[in-house]
C-alpha cells in the first residue's frame, strides 16, 4: 500500500551488439521453464497463467537464449517479474502485447529496434513502461524525450531492475479495480461475486496446516525457478500463524513485498477463481486479523474521542475512466483489502509518481474517505507496523 507511518488496511469490501551486463554470478544457470520464460509454443497471455498484475517483455532481433549472460539476464529480472516473453520477431511481439487484457507490460527493446518499435506500441494501453537497452545511450536520449513511456536507456540489465522494481509496486496499487454504480439496486456482478465468495470463505472450516502446505505448493509451481520467491515461500509454509501477535501473522505476510500481496489482488482483481480458492485460507485469515484488531480499536475508542477517523489514498486511471466512474453522489466499491493512509501527503505524493511513472493519458485521483470508527460495519485496523 501507500508508505505511510500510519497505514489503514480495510478489509474485502533491452542493441543488437550489447551483451545483458549483470552481478557477477557463481549462481547456477536457471531452469527453463516451458510456460513463463521463453517458450515458443504458446504465444498468447493467459491471465489464469499470469500471477502478477505485470509482466515483461524483451524484444531484441539477436538474442540469444543459450548464453549464461541471457540466462543470468533472466534470472536477476524474475526477482520481480514472474512472466518473461522473449522475441526477436517485432510483429510476433507487438501482436503478443496487443493481446494482453488485465495486466500491463514492461518492456524491453534493443537499440537498433526502438526508434522503429516504440512509435507503434506507444499507444497501446497495455503497455506500462518501456526500457531501451542499447550500448551508447547517448545516441537515442533526444529521441526518447518525444516518448513519455521511455523510462530509461541503459547499458546494463541490473539498471532495468532497479527500474522495474520501483514501478511494480505503482503498477500494482493502480490495479486495484474500482466499481462505481448510481444506487445499490445497480452493483455491479463482480463486487456482488466478491462478496458472496467473502462470506462463503469466511464459513468455512479449514484444516489450517492442510491448507497452507497446499497453497504453498500451488505457489512453488508459479514460482519455480526463482530461487528468491521460492524461499520466501517455504519460510511461509513454515513459519505462517494465523494466530500470531507479531511477525508471520496474516497481515505481516500481506504488507511484505512477496507473492501474498500481488498474487493476491491480481487474483480479487479479475476474479482468478483457482488462486481465489487456493488463496481461501490466507483470504479468510487475513480478514479475521483485521476483524480482531478493529475489535481492538473500537475498545480503545473513548466516547469523548473523534469518531470519524479521515483516510487518504492516491490513485491515477485513465483520464476515460475516471469520467465514466467518478460521480457526484453515485457509490463506488473496491474488491481488494484497501490501503490508506490517514496522511495526506503521502496520498498526493502517490499520485505524483504514479503520473511521473505511467501512461501520459493518465490523471491523478485522491479518494478521501471519512469512516465512522464506533462502527463495526466494515473491519479496518492501524498497523502501525508490520509487527503490530
Amino acid at each position: 500500500g501507500c508508505n505511510a507511518s500510519v497505514p489503514t488496511i480495510t478489509s474485502l469490501s533491452h542493441h543488437n551488439d550489447a551483451k545483458p551486463t549483470v552481478p557477477p554470478s557463481s549462481q547456477s544457470p536457471i531452469p527453463y521453464r516451458n510456460s513463463k520464460i521463453i517458450a515458443k509454443r504458446n504465444r498468447h497471455p493467459d491471465s489464469n497463467e499470469i500471477i502478477q498484475n505485470f509482466l515483461l517483455v524483451w524484444l531484441d532481433a539477436q538474442i540469444d537464449e543459450s548464453t549464461d549472460d541471457f540466462r543470468n539476464s533472466i534470472k536477476y529480472l524474475r526477482r520481480t517479474v514472474n512472466t518473461i516473453e522473449t522475441f526477436d520477431d517485432d510483429n510476433e511481439c507487438i501482436n503478443y502485447i496487443t493481446q494482453i487484457q488485465n495486466e500491463k507490460a514492461f518492456v524491453i527493446i534493443s537499440g537498433a529496434l526502438c526508434q522503429s518499435i516504440v512509435p507503434r506500441i506507444h499507444q497501446l494501453n497495455q503497455l506500462y513502461a518501456i526500457f531501451i537497452f542499447c550500448r551508447q545511450p547517448s545516441k537515442y536520449e533526444e529521441w526518447a524525450k518525444n516518448w513519455p513511456k521511455v523510462k530509461s536507456i541503459v547499458t546494463e540489465i541490473t539498471s532495468i531492475c532497479d527500474s522495474v522494481r520501483q514501478l511494480a509496486r505503482q503498477c500494482d496499487e493502480d490495479s486495484v479495480t474500482i466499481s462505481a454504480i448510481e444506487s445499490l439496486n445497480q452493483i455491479e456482478p463482480s463486487f456482488m461475486y466478491t462478496q458472496l465468495f467473502k462470506e462463503i470463505i469466511l464459513e468455512i472450516n479449514f484444516d489450517q496446516k492442510k491448507e497452507i502446505q497446499a497453497l504453498a505448493q500451488y505457489v512453488r509451481k508459479k514460482y519455480e525457478g526463482d530461487d528468491n520467491q521460492l524461499k520466501i515461500i517455504d519460510e511461509f509454509a513454515t513459519e505462517y500463524r494465523d494466530d500470531s501477535d507479531g511477525k508471520n501473522k496474516p497481515i505481516w505476510w500481506y504488507t511484505r513485498e512477496c507473492f501474498t500481496y500481488s498474487m493476491l489482488n491480481k487474483a480479487l482483481g479479475i476474479l482468478q477463481v483457482d488462486t481465489l480458492l487456493k488463496m481461501g485460507i490466507f483470504m479468510r485469515d487475513l480478514h479475521q486479523n483485521i476483524t480482531k484488531l478493529h475489535e481492538k480499536q473500537l475498545n480503545e475508542v473513548s466516547d469523548d474521542s473523534q469518531q470519524t477517523l479521515t483516510v487518504y489514498r492516491g490513485k491515477t486511471m485513465p483520464k476515460e475512466d475516471f469520467e465514466n466512474k467518478i460521480k457526484q453522489g453515485g457509490l463506488m466499491s473496491f474488491n481488494n483489502f484497501l490501503s490508506t493512509s490517514d496522511n495526506r501527503a503521502v496520498a498526493i505524493d502517490f499520485i505524483s509518481k504514479g503520473l511521473k511513472s505511467a501512461d501520459p493519458k493518465k490523471v491523478g485521483v485522491l479518494f478521501e474517505m471519512a469512516i465512522d470508527q464506533k462502527s463495526p460495519s466494515t473491519p479496518f485496523s492501524h498497523p502501525t507496523n508490520k509487527t503490530d
